[in-house]
Protein backbone atom coordinates (compact mmCIF):
# COMPACT_ATOMS: atom_id res chain seq x y z
CA UNK A 1 0.00 0.00 0.00
CA UNK A 2 1.35 3.42 -1.00
CA UNK A 3 2.35 5.69 1.50
CA UNK A 4 1.02 9.27 2.43
CA UNK A 5 2.48 13.11 3.42
CA UNK A 6 1.21 15.75 5.04
CA UNK A 7 3.58 18.35 6.42
CA UNK A 8 6.34 21.18 7.43
CA UNK A 9 7.55 25.19 6.66
CA UNK A 10 8.55 29.86 7.41
CA UNK A 11 11.05 32.95 6.68
CA UNK A 12 15.08 32.81 6.09
CA UNK A 13 17.10 33.97 8.73
CA UNK A 14 20.83 34.02 8.83
CA UNK A 15 22.85 34.70 11.82
CA UNK A 16 26.01 37.05 11.71
CA UNK A 17 28.38 37.35 14.30
CA UNK A 18 27.94 39.69 17.16
CA UNK A 19 30.27 42.64 17.46
CA UNK A 20 30.07 46.30 17.34
CA UNK A 21 28.19 48.22 14.60
CA UNK A 22 30.33 48.43 11.08
CA UNK A 23 29.38 48.97 7.22
CA UNK A 24 30.97 46.69 4.63
CA UNK A 25 31.20 48.13 1.06
CA UNK A 26 29.93 44.79 -0.05
CA UNK A 27 26.64 44.36 2.33
CA UNK A 28 26.13 40.27 2.41
CA UNK A 29 22.68 39.62 1.63
CA UNK A 30 20.15 37.59 3.60
CA UNK A 31 17.29 36.05 1.80
CA UNK A 32 13.79 35.95 2.14
CA UNK A 33 12.12 34.48 0.00
CA UNK A 34 8.89 34.19 1.33
CA UNK A 35 8.88 37.49 1.95
CA UNK A 36 9.97 38.41 -1.83
CA UNK A 37 13.01 40.62 -0.14
CA UNK A 38 16.81 40.10 0.45
CA UNK A 39 18.31 42.17 3.02
CA UNK A 40 21.77 43.79 3.15
CA UNK A 41 22.98 42.80 6.35
CA UNK A 42 25.34 45.22 7.79
CA UNK A 43 28.40 43.63 8.55
CA UNK A 44 28.85 43.40 12.60
CA UNK A 45 25.05 42.59 13.24
CA UNK A 46 23.15 39.85 14.28
CA UNK A 47 20.33 38.94 12.21
CA UNK A 48 17.70 36.93 13.53
CA UNK A 49 13.81 35.94 12.75
CA UNK A 50 11.33 36.02 15.51
CA UNK A 51 8.46 35.35 15.03
CA UNK A 52 6.66 37.26 12.35
CA UNK A 53 9.69 40.11 12.68
CA UNK A 54 13.07 39.89 11.24
CA UNK A 55 15.51 41.68 13.57
CA UNK A 56 18.84 43.18 13.13
CA UNK A 57 20.99 43.82 16.30
CA UNK A 58 23.12 46.47 16.45
CA UNK A 59 24.55 45.41 19.85
CA UNK A 60 23.44 42.92 22.25
CA UNK A 61 21.42 39.96 20.27
CA UNK A 62 18.04 40.27 21.32
CA UNK A 63 17.99 43.94 22.72
CA UNK A 64 17.41 47.50 21.83
CA UNK A 65 19.15 48.89 19.55
CA UNK A 66 17.87 47.23 16.61
CA UNK A 67 16.14 47.25 13.03
CA UNK A 68 13.25 45.33 12.44
CA UNK A 69 11.18 44.34 9.51
CA UNK A 70 7.56 42.71 8.78
CA UNK A 71 4.88 42.29 6.45
CA UNK A 72 1.11 42.92 6.17
CA UNK A 73 -1.48 42.89 4.09
CA UNK A 74 -2.32 46.07 2.93
CA UNK A 75 -2.95 48.07 -0.65
CA UNK A 76 -2.88 51.23 1.00
CA UNK A 77 0.31 52.31 3.17
CA UNK A 78 -1.89 55.30 4.40
CA UNK A 79 -4.56 53.03 5.71
CA UNK A 80 -1.59 50.84 7.60
CA UNK A 81 0.00 54.18 9.01
CA UNK A 82 -3.81 55.15 10.36
CA UNK A 83 -4.05 51.73 11.72
CA UNK A 84 -1.16 51.02 13.00
CA UNK A 85 -0.81 54.59 14.83
CA UNK A 86 -3.74 53.35 16.67
CA UNK A 87 -2.37 49.92 17.38
CA UNK A 88 0.66 51.68 19.36
CA UNK A 89 -1.82 54.64 21.16
CA UNK A 90 -2.95 51.05 23.02
CA UNK A 91 0.51 49.65 23.40
CA UNK A 92 2.09 53.37 25.19
CA UNK A 93 -0.10 55.22 26.68
CA UNK A 94 2.60 57.82 26.52
CA UNK A 95 3.10 57.48 22.54
CA UNK A 96 3.39 60.46 21.09
CA UNK A 97 4.26 60.95 17.40
CA UNK A 98 7.37 62.83 17.33
CA UNK A 99 6.98 63.23 13.25
CA UNK A 100 4.19 63.22 11.29
CA UNK A 101 3.64 60.95 7.93
CA UNK A 102 5.77 62.17 5.37
CA UNK A 103 6.59 60.66 1.96
CA UNK A 104 10.07 60.74 1.28
CA UNK A 105 12.15 59.06 -1.50
CA UNK A 106 14.87 56.03 0.28
CA UNK A 107 17.11 54.86 -2.60
CA UNK A 108 14.82 53.94 -5.15
CA UNK A 109 11.89 53.27 -2.70
CA UNK A 110 9.32 55.66 -2.60
CA UNK A 111 8.43 55.85 1.54
CA UNK A 112 6.73 57.07 4.26
CA UNK A 113 7.82 57.86 7.08
CA UNK A 114 6.14 58.09 10.83
CA UNK A 115 8.19 58.59 14.04
CA UNK A 116 7.12 58.00 17.36
CA UNK A 117 8.08 58.08 21.05
CA UNK A 118 7.24 56.73 24.91
CA UNK A 119 8.55 54.99 27.94
CA UNK A 120 10.22 51.28 28.54
CA UNK A 121 11.60 51.52 32.09
CA UNK A 122 11.76 54.88 33.00
CA UNK A 123 14.20 55.56 29.40
CA UNK A 124 12.44 57.07 26.32
CA UNK A 125 12.52 54.84 22.87
CA UNK A 126 12.95 56.47 19.56
CA UNK A 127 11.14 54.46 17.25
CA UNK A 128 10.98 55.59 13.61
CA UNK A 129 9.04 53.73 11.04
CA UNK A 130 9.26 53.46 7.19
CA UNK A 131 6.62 51.80 5.50
CA UNK A 132 6.82 50.98 1.60
CA UNK A 133 4.08 48.95 -0.74
CA UNK A 134 5.38 46.48 -3.04
CA UNK A 135 3.13 43.76 -5.04
CA UNK A 136 0.17 44.65 -2.81
CA UNK A 137 1.98 44.02 0.64
CA UNK A 138 2.84 46.75 3.19
CA UNK A 139 6.61 46.47 4.38
CA UNK A 140 7.40 48.12 7.90
CA UNK A 141 11.05 48.98 8.61
CA UNK A 142 11.91 50.10 11.96
CA UNK A 143 14.41 51.08 14.39
CA UNK A 144 14.34 51.85 18.15
CA UNK A 145 17.13 53.26 20.04
CA UNK A 146 17.39 54.89 23.41
CA UNK A 147 19.84 57.90 23.26
CA UNK A 148 20.35 57.85 27.01
CA UNK A 149 22.48 54.51 27.03
CA UNK A 150 23.92 54.95 23.88
CA UNK A 151 21.73 52.88 22.43
CA UNK A 152 21.99 53.94 19.11
CA UNK A 153 22.13 53.25 15.30
CA UNK A 154 23.07 55.99 13.56
CA UNK A 155 21.70 55.62 9.52
CA UNK A 156 21.56 51.81 9.74
CA UNK A 157 17.61 51.96 9.33
CA UNK A 158 17.81 53.92 6.05
CA UNK A 159 20.90 52.35 4.38
CA UNK A 160 18.85 48.71 5.31
CA UNK A 161 15.68 50.52 3.28
CA UNK A 162 17.88 52.04 0.36
CA UNK A 163 19.82 48.47 0.11
CA UNK A 164 17.47 45.83 0.34
CA UNK A 165 16.05 44.39 -3.03
CA UNK A 166 12.43 42.82 -3.75
CA UNK A 167 13.07 39.54 -5.62
CA UNK A 168 10.57 40.25 -8.40
CA UNK A 169 12.47 43.01 -9.18
CA UNK A 170 15.39 40.81 -10.21
CA UNK A 171 16.21 40.50 -14.05
CA UNK A 172 15.52 36.76 -14.81
CA UNK A 173 19.21 35.09 -15.24
CA UNK A 174 19.79 35.90 -11.34
CA UNK A 175 17.96 32.87 -10.47
CA UNK A 176 19.34 30.12 -12.86
CA UNK A 177 21.88 27.65 -11.70
CA UNK A 178 24.62 25.75 -13.64
CA UNK A 179 23.69 23.64 -15.95
CA UNK A 180 25.16 20.08 -16.40
CA UNK A 181 24.33 18.71 -12.78
CA UNK A 182 24.08 14.69 -12.34
CA UNK A 183 20.11 13.99 -11.88
CA UNK A 184 18.42 11.35 -9.93
CA UNK A 185 17.69 8.93 -12.97
CA UNK A 186 20.50 9.19 -15.62
CA UNK A 187 18.16 7.44 -17.93
CA UNK A 188 14.24 7.33 -17.89
CA UNK A 189 12.71 3.45 -16.80
CA UNK A 190 12.22 1.29 -19.30
CA UNK A 191 8.31 2.17 -20.81
CA UNK A 192 5.71 -0.48 -20.07
CA UNK A 193 2.36 0.62 -20.71
CA UNK A 194 2.49 3.90 -19.34
CA UNK A 195 4.69 4.49 -16.64
CA UNK A 196 3.86 7.35 -14.35
CA UNK A 197 5.91 10.23 -13.90
CA UNK A 198 6.98 9.17 -10.48
CA UNK A 199 8.01 5.45 -11.37
CA UNK A 200 10.25 7.56 -14.91
CA UNK A 201 11.54 9.79 -12.24
CA UNK A 202 12.60 6.74 -10.01
CA UNK A 203 13.88 9.05 -6.89
CA UNK A 204 15.55 6.65 -3.92
CA UNK A 205 13.84 8.71 -1.33
CA UNK A 206 10.13 9.63 -0.60
CA UNK A 207 10.40 13.63 -0.65
CA UNK A 208 12.75 16.10 -0.88
CA UNK A 209 12.22 19.33 1.92
CA UNK A 210 13.14 22.74 1.71
CA UNK A 211 14.08 23.99 5.25
CA UNK A 212 14.45 27.57 5.96
CA UNK A 213 17.51 28.60 8.02
CA UNK A 214 15.38 29.38 10.87
CA UNK A 215 14.59 25.25 10.60
CA UNK A 216 10.43 25.36 9.52
CA UNK A 217 9.69 23.39 6.30
CA UNK A 218 8.43 25.76 3.56
CA UNK A 219 7.80 23.62 1.05
CA UNK A 220 8.39 19.63 0.30
CA UNK A 221 7.92 18.05 -2.84
CA UNK A 222 5.73 14.49 -2.15
CA UNK A 223 7.35 11.39 -4.18
CA UNK A 224 5.31 8.43 -2.96
CA UNK A 225 1.78 8.80 -5.30
CA UNK A 226 -0.58 8.60 -2.93
CA UNK A 227 -1.89 12.06 -3.88
CA UNK A 228 -0.75 11.81 -7.10
CA UNK A 229 1.01 10.11 -9.73
CA UNK A 230 2.63 13.30 -10.67
CA UNK A 231 5.00 15.16 -8.18
CA UNK A 232 3.01 17.14 -5.59
CA UNK A 233 4.66 20.63 -3.71
CA UNK A 234 3.15 20.54 -0.47
CA UNK A 235 3.13 24.27 0.42
CA UNK A 236 2.79 25.92 4.43
CA UNK A 237 0.84 28.78 4.07
CA UNK A 238 -1.38 31.08 7.33
CA UNK A 239 -3.35 34.25 5.14
CA UNK A 240 -2.16 36.79 7.95
CA UNK A 241 -2.83 34.59 10.64
CA UNK A 242 -0.54 32.96 13.40
CA UNK A 243 -1.12 29.26 12.38
CA UNK A 244 -0.12 27.80 9.31
CA UNK A 245 -1.87 25.39 7.27
CA UNK A 246 -0.57 23.08 4.19
CA UNK A 247 -1.73 23.68 0.70
CA UNK A 248 -0.73 21.28 -2.12
CA UNK A 249 -0.44 21.61 -5.73
CA UNK A 250 0.21 19.15 -8.37
CA UNK A 251 3.04 19.58 -10.97
CA UNK A 252 3.10 17.97 -14.10
CA UNK A 253 6.62 17.64 -15.73
CA UNK A 254 7.97 17.79 -19.35
CA UNK A 255 8.57 14.15 -20.08
CA UNK A 256 10.63 15.17 -22.10
CA UNK A 257 12.97 15.97 -19.68
CA UNK A 258 12.58 12.40 -17.53
CA UNK A 259 16.21 11.44 -17.08
CA UNK A 260 17.68 14.58 -17.49
CA UNK A 261 19.54 17.31 -14.91
CA UNK A 262 17.03 19.62 -15.31
CA UNK A 263 13.19 19.52 -15.72
CA UNK A 264 10.43 21.57 -16.59
CA UNK A 265 7.18 21.84 -15.13
CA UNK A 266 4.63 22.37 -17.80
CA UNK A 267 1.40 22.09 -15.86
CA UNK A 268 0.44 23.22 -12.57
CA UNK A 269 -2.93 22.92 -11.00
CA UNK A 270 -4.29 22.56 -7.19
CA UNK A 271 -6.69 19.77 -6.14
CA UNK A 272 -9.61 20.96 -6.98
CA UNK A 273 -8.26 20.81 -10.36
CA UNK A 274 -7.92 24.85 -11.25
CA UNK A 275 -4.70 25.06 -13.33
CA UNK A 276 -2.27 28.09 -11.97
CA UNK A 277 0.45 27.52 -14.41
CA UNK A 278 0.35 30.96 -15.44
CA UNK A 279 1.16 32.39 -12.03
CA UNK A 280 4.36 31.60 -13.10
CA UNK A 281 7.06 32.58 -15.87
CA UNK A 282 8.88 29.44 -14.80
CA UNK A 283 9.21 26.56 -12.80
CA UNK A 284 11.82 23.80 -12.91
CA UNK A 285 13.40 20.81 -11.18
CA UNK A 286 17.21 21.10 -10.81
CA UNK A 287 18.24 17.61 -10.00
CA UNK A 288 21.64 16.44 -8.26
CA UNK A 289 23.30 13.56 -6.81
CA UNK A 290 22.49 14.45 -3.32
CA UNK A 291 19.65 17.11 -3.39
CA UNK A 292 17.49 18.78 -5.70
CA UNK A 293 16.76 22.36 -6.36
CA UNK A 294 13.14 23.97 -6.83
CA UNK A 295 13.72 26.71 -9.17
CA UNK A 296 10.80 29.45 -9.42
CA UNK A 297 10.27 32.47 -11.42
CA UNK A 298 7.07 33.82 -10.24
CA UNK A 299 4.84 36.49 -12.64
CA UNK A 300 4.42 38.80 -9.93
CA UNK A 301 0.79 40.29 -11.48
CA UNK A 302 -0.81 37.24 -10.00
CA UNK A 303 0.43 37.74 -6.34
CA UNK A 304 -2.06 38.47 -3.95
CA UNK A 305 -2.00 37.99 0.00
CA UNK A 306 1.53 38.51 0.69
CA UNK A 307 4.34 36.20 1.18
CA UNK A 308 2.47 34.08 3.59
CA UNK A 309 0.12 33.33 0.79
CA UNK A 310 2.42 32.76 -2.00
CA UNK A 311 5.12 30.84 -3.84
CA UNK A 312 7.57 33.08 -4.96
CA UNK A 313 10.55 33.68 -7.40
CA UNK A 314 13.74 32.05 -5.78
CA UNK A 315 16.07 28.74 -5.83
CA UNK A 316 14.81 26.28 -2.90
CA UNK A 317 17.14 23.63 -2.33
CA UNK A 318 15.76 20.60 -1.18
CA UNK A 319 17.07 17.78 0.72
CA UNK A 320 15.82 14.26 0.95
CA UNK A 321 13.54 12.63 3.12
CA UNK A 322 11.41 9.64 4.31
CA UNK A 323 8.16 9.60 5.00
CA UNK A 324 5.95 7.75 7.64
CA UNK A 325 2.64 7.68 6.96
CA UNK A 326 -0.31 7.67 8.61
CA UNK A 327 -4.38 8.08 8.03
CA UNK A 328 -6.00 9.43 10.43
CA UNK A 329 -9.99 8.68 11.13
CA UNK A 330 -11.58 11.44 14.33
CA UNK A 331 -14.81 11.13 15.13
CA UNK A 332 -18.05 13.98 15.16
CA UNK A 333 -16.44 15.31 18.27
CA UNK A 334 -12.87 15.33 16.44
CA UNK A 335 -11.38 13.18 18.62
CA UNK A 336 -8.77 10.82 17.18
CA UNK A 337 -10.47 7.60 17.09
CA UNK A 338 -8.58 5.56 14.70
CA UNK A 339 -5.40 6.02 12.71
CA UNK A 340 -3.51 3.28 10.33
CA UNK A 341 0.42 3.20 9.89
CA UNK A 342 0.88 1.69 6.47
CA UNK A 343 4.51 1.81 6.60
CA UNK A 344 5.94 -2.27 6.09
CA UNK A 345 4.58 -5.49 4.79
CA UNK A 346 1.56 -4.87 7.36
CA UNK A 347 -1.00 -2.67 8.23
CA UNK A 348 -1.59 -1.39 12.05
CA UNK A 349 -4.87 -0.38 12.88
CA UNK A 350 -4.41 2.19 16.02
CA UNK A 351 -7.54 1.83 17.89
CA UNK A 352 -8.39 4.25 21.15
CA UNK A 353 -10.98 2.17 23.81
CA UNK A 354 -11.93 3.04 27.38
CA UNK A 355 -13.84 0.35 28.66
CA UNK A 356 -16.56 2.58 30.67
CA UNK A 357 -13.36 4.26 32.23
CA UNK A 358 -13.12 8.51 31.50
CA UNK A 359 -9.27 7.55 30.43
CA UNK A 360 -9.15 6.18 26.90
CA UNK A 361 -6.28 3.33 25.88
CA UNK A 362 -4.73 2.52 22.94
CA UNK A 363 -4.95 -1.20 21.35
CA UNK A 364 -3.14 -2.15 18.00
CA UNK A 365 -4.48 -4.85 15.72
CA UNK A 366 -2.52 -5.95 12.58
CA UNK A 367 -4.05 -6.65 8.90
CA UNK A 368 -1.97 -8.95 7.26
CA UNK A 369 -0.24 -8.12 4.50
CA UNK A 370 0.48 -11.44 3.10
CA UNK A 371 -2.77 -12.59 2.76
CA UNK A 372 -4.55 -9.66 1.91
CA UNK A 373 -5.84 -9.56 -1.78
CA UNK A 374 -6.45 -6.45 -3.79
CA UNK A 375 -10.08 -6.23 -5.37
CA UNK A 376 -9.74 -4.16 -8.10
CA UNK A 377 -7.43 -1.11 -8.85
CA UNK A 378 -7.38 0.52 -5.63
CA UNK A 379 -9.40 -1.83 -2.38
CA UNK A 380 -7.86 -3.77 -0.40
CA UNK A 381 -9.62 -6.93 0.96
CA UNK A 382 -8.33 -7.60 4.71
CA UNK A 383 -8.39 -11.85 5.84
CA UNK A 384 -6.67 -12.00 8.83
CA UNK A 385 -6.74 -10.06 11.56
CA UNK A 386 -4.51 -10.33 14.70
CA UNK A 387 -5.04 -8.56 18.11
CA UNK A 388 -1.88 -6.76 20.06
CA UNK A 389 -1.66 -9.94 22.05
CA UNK A 390 -1.28 -11.60 18.79
CA UNK A 391 -4.64 -13.39 18.78
CA UNK A 392 -6.32 -14.42 16.22
CA UNK A 393 -9.52 -11.81 15.72
CA UNK A 394 -10.22 -12.21 12.21
CA UNK A 395 -13.70 -13.97 12.77
CA UNK A 396 -15.05 -10.75 14.40
CA UNK A 397 -15.42 -9.35 11.28
CA UNK A 398 -17.84 -10.52 8.68
CA UNK A 399 -15.61 -8.69 5.77
CA UNK A 400 -13.29 -5.63 6.49
CA UNK A 401 -11.43 -3.31 3.19
CA UNK A 402 -9.48 -0.77 2.71
CA UNK A 403 -10.10 1.58 -0.35
CA UNK A 404 -7.95 4.22 -1.59
CA UNK A 405 -9.91 7.48 -2.98
CA UNK A 406 -7.98 10.83 -3.55
CA UNK A 407 -5.53 10.58 -1.27
CA UNK A 408 -7.35 9.05 1.77
CA UNK A 409 -8.85 5.57 2.54
CA UNK A 410 -12.04 4.48 3.57
CA UNK A 411 -12.12 1.60 6.14
CA UNK A 412 -15.48 -0.44 5.37
CA UNK A 413 -16.24 -2.84 8.42
CA UNK A 414 -18.98 -5.73 8.26
CA UNK A 415 -19.03 -6.83 12.16
CA UNK A 416 -20.31 -10.09 12.93
CA UNK A 417 -22.48 -8.88 15.79
CA UNK A 418 -21.85 -12.24 17.90
CA UNK A 419 -18.55 -11.14 18.65
CA UNK A 420 -19.44 -7.69 20.46
CA UNK A 421 -18.19 -7.69 24.22
CA UNK A 422 -18.22 -4.73 26.41
CA UNK A 423 -19.74 -2.13 24.45
CA UNK A 424 -19.37 0.55 21.41
CA UNK A 425 -16.37 1.85 23.05
CA UNK A 426 -14.63 -1.59 23.34
CA UNK A 427 -15.02 -2.73 19.52
CA UNK A 428 -14.53 -1.82 15.96
CA UNK A 429 -18.27 -1.43 14.50
CA UNK A 430 -20.12 -2.21 11.47
CA UNK A 431 -19.48 1.04 9.42
CA UNK A 432 -17.75 3.12 7.02
CA UNK A 433 -14.74 5.48 8.17
CA UNK A 434 -12.81 7.64 6.21
CA UNK A 435 -9.17 8.22 6.71
CA UNK A 436 -7.67 11.86 6.35
CA UNK A 437 -4.12 11.19 5.01
CA UNK A 438 -1.32 12.68 7.76
CA UNK A 439 2.72 11.86 6.89
CA UNK A 440 5.68 12.39 8.97
CA UNK A 441 8.69 13.47 7.41
CA UNK A 442 11.82 11.92 9.09
CA UNK A 443 15.48 11.96 7.91
CA UNK A 444 17.26 9.65 5.68
CA UNK A 445 19.69 8.33 8.08
CA UNK A 446 18.13 6.29 10.70
CA UNK A 447 20.16 7.43 14.05
CA UNK A 448 21.37 7.63 16.56
CA UNK A 449 20.70 11.41 16.26
CA UNK A 450 22.96 14.47 17.90
CA UNK A 451 21.18 16.76 20.80
CA UNK A 452 20.66 19.70 18.01
CA UNK A 453 19.06 17.62 15.45
CA UNK A 454 16.45 16.02 17.65
CA UNK A 455 15.34 19.42 18.45
CA UNK A 456 15.09 20.47 15.15
CA UNK A 457 13.27 17.43 14.06
CA UNK A 458 11.22 18.28 17.43
CA UNK A 459 10.68 21.48 16.18
CA UNK A 460 9.09 20.08 12.54
CA UNK A 461 6.71 17.71 14.52
CA UNK A 462 5.31 20.07 16.63
CA UNK A 463 4.66 22.50 13.88
CA UNK A 464 3.04 19.41 11.71
CA UNK A 465 0.64 18.01 14.11
CA UNK A 466 -0.34 22.07 15.48
CA UNK A 467 0.49 24.68 12.59
CA UNK A 468 2.89 26.88 14.93
CA UNK A 469 6.54 26.63 14.45
CA UNK A 470 8.53 26.89 17.85
CA UNK A 471 10.78 30.51 17.66
CA UNK A 472 13.35 28.47 19.97
CA UNK A 473 14.52 24.91 20.67
CA UNK A 474 16.98 23.29 22.78
CA UNK A 475 18.13 19.97 23.78
CA UNK A 476 19.89 18.80 26.70
CA UNK A 477 21.55 15.23 27.25
CA UNK A 478 21.12 13.63 30.71
CA UNK A 479 23.48 11.60 32.75
CA UNK A 480 21.47 8.83 31.96
CA UNK A 481 21.86 9.00 28.32
CA UNK A 482 18.77 10.30 27.46
CA UNK A 483 17.74 13.84 25.73
CA UNK A 484 15.95 16.21 27.18
CA UNK A 485 13.93 19.02 24.27
CA UNK A 486 12.62 22.10 25.02
CA UNK A 487 10.59 23.95 22.88
CA UNK A 488 9.91 27.96 23.70
CA UNK A 489 9.79 31.61 22.69
CA UNK A 490 10.87 34.41 24.90
CA UNK A 491 7.90 36.33 25.32
CA UNK A 492 8.26 40.33 25.51
CA UNK A 493 5.98 42.49 26.43
CA UNK A 494 6.07 46.22 27.49
CA UNK A 495 3.79 46.20 30.37
CA UNK A 496 5.22 43.03 31.89
CA UNK A 497 8.44 41.71 32.65
CA UNK A 498 10.04 38.96 29.61
CA UNK A 499 9.13 35.50 30.35
CA UNK A 500 9.20 32.33 28.50
CA UNK A 501 6.56 30.57 27.24
CA UNK A 502 6.71 26.81 27.15
CA UNK A 503 5.09 24.40 23.95
CA UNK A 504 6.65 21.76 24.55
CA UNK A 505 9.04 19.48 26.98
CA UNK A 506 10.21 15.68 25.67
CA UNK A 507 12.81 13.32 26.78
CA UNK A 508 13.45 10.75 23.92
CA UNK A 509 16.78 8.47 23.47
CA UNK A 510 19.43 9.10 20.99
CA UNK A 511 16.56 7.63 18.57
CA UNK A 512 14.07 9.93 19.10
CA UNK A 513 11.62 7.54 20.77
CA UNK A 514 10.50 8.59 24.64
CA UNK A 515 8.30 10.52 26.60
CA UNK A 516 6.05 14.05 26.40
CA UNK A 517 7.12 15.12 29.58
CA UNK A 518 4.26 17.31 29.95
CA UNK A 519 1.22 14.65 28.78
CA UNK A 520 3.29 11.81 30.16
CA UNK A 521 2.53 9.96 26.65
CA UNK A 522 4.37 8.24 25.09
CA UNK A 523 6.23 10.25 22.22
CA UNK A 524 8.15 9.39 18.43
CA UNK A 525 10.12 11.96 17.14
CA UNK A 526 10.10 9.98 13.62
CA UNK A 527 6.91 7.85 14.27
Amino acid sequence: MKKTLSVICLIIVLSVLLSTVCFAAEPEYDTLADWDLKVAVPEGTTAVLKGNCYYIYAQKAGYIPYVMISTYNYESGDKFISDFTAYMQKQYKDLKVTAEAEEKLIGNKNCTEIDYSYSVSAYEVKDRRIITVHNGTVYMFASKEIEKRGETIGDMLDRVVAECVFLSEEPEDLIELPEEQPGLAEEPAEETGEPSVLELLNAPVDAYIYTQDDGMLKYWIDLTGTISDDVVLHCWFRSGDPIWHEKLYILKPDMDDIGKSVIEVSRITDLEGNDITDSFKKLKVRTYDDHITLVVKRDKKTLAGGGDDNILTGNYRMEPALVSAKYEYRNDSGMLKYWLDTDGDDIKLHAMFRSGDPEYYEEVFTFDGKTAEKDGDYTLKINNVYSGYGEDVSGWFKSLTLTEAQGAVIMSVKRDENTLAGGAEDNILTGTYMFEPRSCLRPVNKGPYKPEELAEWARIKFFCETGFFTPLAEAEKNADGTITIHLYEIVEASDIPAHTATYAWYTVDEYGNGVNDITGDAVSLFP
